[in-house]
């Protein structure tokens, strides 16, 4: 079997504590944005937009609600789930 392509995403324990207690629409939109993180982590969507610079990575959740950092290291095919704001 061919080596896989896909990223692997994993969360920071400050994140992964906070979406234990997260309402389930904020835990949706982090779903989905891991699906997207595992196949590209360069490429945003209609639904989630990417604000990129040199240090780090952060998508917008719709109408603004809130965001998520992450960081990739590309030689490893690895993306941290760094930071997450809500309201």
């Amino acid at each position: 079997m061919p080596p896989s392509s896909a990223y692997q995403v994993v969360l920071a324990r400050r994140v992964a504590a906070q979406l234990r207690e997260a309402p389930p629409e904020l835990r949706g939109y982090v779903a989905g944005v891991v699906a997207l993180l595992r196949t590209d982590p360069s490429v945003g969507t209609a639904a989630f937009r990417v604000i990129r610079d040199p240090e780090s990575n952060t998508i917008v959740f719709p109408d603004g609600r809130g965001f998520l950092g992450y960081h990739v290291f590309e030689e490893r095919r690895l993306v941290v789930l760094v930071d997450l704001a809500w309201p």
